[in-house]
């Protein structure tokens, strides 16, 4: 064995032969893998240059991949260089401040390179060609800066070596980065393609470090001393920053794991989704691609075989009208918890259960169903860190999710609903669980900002509804034209435009006998049927003539506008002629032969139209009324609408912005809910009376009308076939 005199003087001034411990050159790829995979995982749940959490992602980001991947690789992969016989006297050592730049320089390069990629979802080359390339200069800056720690030797290079890895950090940095931000983009970066990209940047540090290092030459200067930091020091450094990395790719596993579990698991119950869309209609999701949802409760217990929690139910009704009155519901929240606290304290694991151990409904069941409904709404409120007053209002559908139900052998599915399982969801629907949504739309640029901040992301809905159907374990077969049906339904309502409308009124009496289900447009339940006319209003000539057709079929109708040896005046022209390209358009749009039934109804209705620029104000407008009983086993065989029950098309029209009839369900709120989350026997029986004047209450007295006089004919087609609605606090019989 040689002294530490012989090998200084052997090789002092001297390059000193080198070669490599294999093992060593794997090891400090796993560790640049481990970092750039958690880099790049951290840089995926950034959605905004703003926000606490956001800056976390960011600097962390920044330490993992110049720390970890590109530091602690360096010197990992530098203990796998061996000089002249593995020598102690004459391996590498370290100077601590040059050390200590190598580590925090290339941590704000990246930090500049991160920001100069951006954040959002629209890629620009220019962008992540700067940042790649300012990451490709964090790599090789280290790795220099690193040698330059080397006090033992003067590491001497071969040019073409150095040309070689800026231009592999360089190039190798910019494809990974650009396809992780594509990937990224169009929402189709899977696990597996993160893990392509964090090959490729691992790549990009481990190629540019051994081409610098198989060019490089170690002349001695002086033997290793123990004032200087040794090799094994700085593996000892390494080993507990990878183990971090290690922590935080195993940490993003779990988490995706619980997100996956979870909405396993809200699946299979009623849940509260939250479908906030920009200008641009893109859709609110979490950097999963999932909407923020909260549980309302387990399950709807079936009180009687028909009653079933769909768009008819009375508490979806109620949850349809109390989502347009936020602000009263926001003052009663607060009680709302104390009860619902009290409750859960005599439940397991501390969550509100709607039966009772032996089966039994317990009691103020539905007082207690709209309690959950509401907090959950706060919840999402708050979850979006906004208030509730801007949670957005309810949709008018409920989809269904979960798996379908599967009964054991010889099991009696009638004791289902003991068991809290509701069998409408699982037999009729096709899952277990239903899913409500609160829609909302921002006008405002700082609204969208304020939740990219907050650690959401808006998309694409395309993008992201197979994502959005499949976490979330939806039914709907086309769930991309459903959020889009949202988001119009977010931004523009369920209203008509401010004109005279021809509209069709056709009602099918429902096959097990109880009320009347009414035709709408598919994707806007609010709204009949209906061809917009060019006149603001009727003149009461154009109300008479409408009354000398009165009662007339479709057919005859149209033969009678169009009939060339009646003489009509000018005037009259300019109204039938539009009327009867009205009726063409509306036949269209219907696409069914039972149009041809409907008779025209001299009899107007005033209904709620969109405000006229630059009013706000809700107004009125005049709609023409064909009308059919549409038999009770038809299907219609067009594809642009669709029957929902009557009384659910009812509480539509009422509920709409400063709709008087909302100020009556807002008093009623009070009335109903304040003694019961109080603790006060509520003894009153709420049957509010309207007493709206004008066009407002015109319209819904006109449906009466309209219903009413055609209740005769459907009872000779089916049979005692009778109207029972219930819509919360004001109620129709007709």
């Amino acid at each position: 064995m040689s002294t530490p005199e012989a090998l200084l003087q052997e090789y002092q001034g001297q390059i000193v032969p080198r070669s490599f411990h294999g093992y060593l050159v794997a090891v400090s790829y796993l560790v640049s893998f481990l970092g750039a995979v958690s880099t790049l995982e951290l840089i995926n749940r950034r959605t905004s240059r703003n926000g606490f959490l956001n800056q976390v992602f960011l600097v962390s980001a920044a330490v993992t991949m110049g720390g970890i991947s590109i530091w602690s690789m360096h010197f990992v992969g530098n203990r796998a260089i061996v000089l002249a016989q593995d020598e102690p006297e004459l391996q590498i050592v370290y100077s601590s401040g040059y050390t200590a730049i190598s580590f925090f320089l290339p941590i704000v390069v990246l930090l500049t390179a991160f920001i100069a990629a951006g954040t959002n979802d629209r890629v620009s080359f220019w962008r992540i060609g700067g940042g790649g390339t300012l990451a490709g200069g964090a790599i090789c800056g280290m790795h220099y800066i690193g040698n330059a720690s080397i006090v033992n030797y003067n590491c001497e290079y071969e040019i073409a070596n150095v040309v070689g890895s800026v231009v592999i950090a360089v190039a190798a940095s910019n494809v990974a980065l650009s396809m992780f931000f594509l990937w990224r983009a169009s929402w189709t970066n899977s696990w597996w393609k993160r893990l392509l990209c964090g090959v490729l940047l691992a790549g990009a540090v481990s190629g540019m470090h051994w081409s610098a290092s198989t060019g490089t030459n170690y002349r001695l200067v002086m033997l290793h001393t123990d004032t200087q930091i040794s090799r094994e020091t700085i593996v000892i450094v390494v080993s507990f920053l990878s183990f971090g990395a290690a922590l935080v790719v195993a940490g993003v596993v779990f988490y995706g794991s619980w997100v996956a579990r979870s909405n396993t698991s809200k699946a299979r119950h009623i849940v509260l989704a939250a479908a906030i869309f920009d200008r641009s209609g893109r859709i609110l999701v979490s950097p999963d691609g999932l909407l923020p949802s909260e549980k309302v409760t387990d399950t709807y217990v079936e009180r009687t075989p028909s009653d079933t929690f769909s768009i008819e139910n009375p508490l979806f009704q109620w949850m349809f009208q109390a989502s347009r009155s936020w602000n009263d519901i926001n003052k009663m929240i607060a009680s709302m918890r104390n009860h619902l606290a009290h409750l859960a304290s005599n439940g397991r694991r501390g969550s509100v259960h709607l039966i009772t151990e032996n089966g039994q409904l317990v009691e103020q069941y539905d007082l207690i169903f709209r309690e959950l409904f509401c907090l959950a709404a706060a919840n999402l409120a708050t979850r979006l860190r906004g208030q509730l007053v801007n949670v957005g209002v309810l949709w008018d559908d409920i989809l269904p999710t979960g798996k379908a139900r599967q009964h054991y052998p010889g099991e009696d599915v009638n004791d289902a609903s003991e068991r809290g399982e509701s069998m409408s969801i699982g037999d009729s629907q096709g899952g277990w669980g239903s899913l409500m949504f609160l829609v909302r739309h921002l006008e405002h640029p700082a609204d969208v900002e304020k939740l990219e901040a907050a650690g959401f992301r808006f998309a694409d809905i395309r993008q992201v509804s197979g994502i959005i159907r499949s976490g979330m374990q939806i039914k709907s077969p086309d769930l991309s034209q459903t959020l889009i049906n949202m988001a119009t339904f977010a931004e523009k309502g369920t209203m008509l435009e401010p004109a005279v409308h021809l509209g069709f009124f056709g009602i099918r009496a429902r096959v097990n006998g109880h009320g009347f289900d009414v035709l709408v447009e598919k994707g806007a339940r609010g709204l009949l049927p209906a061809s917009r006319l060019p006149f603001k209003h009727l003149e009461p000539w154009q109300t008479d003539l409408l009354q000398q057709h009165d009662g007339l079929k479709i057919p005859l109708l149209q033969e009678k506008l169009i009939d060339p040896s009646r003489k009509w005046l000018q005037r009259e022209l300019e109204f039938i002629t539009p009327l009867a390209s009205a009726i063409s358009a509306l036949r269209t749009r219907i696409d069914d032969q039972i149009f041809d039934e409907a008779t025209l109804s001299c009899r107007t209705v005033q209904v709620p139209c969109q405000p006229r620029v630059p009013s706000n104000a809700i107004e009125g407008c005049t709609m023409i009324v064909l009308h059919f009983v549409i038999p009770i086993n038809y299907s219609l065989r067009g594809s642009g609408c669709e029957f929902i029950p009557l009384s659910f098309f009812r509480v539509h029209q009422m509920a709409y912005k400063d709709s008087p009839y909302q100020a009556f369900f807002a008093q009623g709120l009070h009335r109903e809910l304040a003694p019961a989350i109080q603790g006060i026997p509520s003894s009153e029986k709420l049957n509010p009376q309207l007493s709206g004047r004008g066009w407002q209450r015109d319209w819904i007295s006109g449906v009466q009308r309209l219903t009413r006089g055609l209740h005769g004919r459907g009872r000779s087609i089916s049979g005692s076939a009778e109207t029972k609605s219930n819509t919360g606090l004001t109620k129709f019989n007709p």
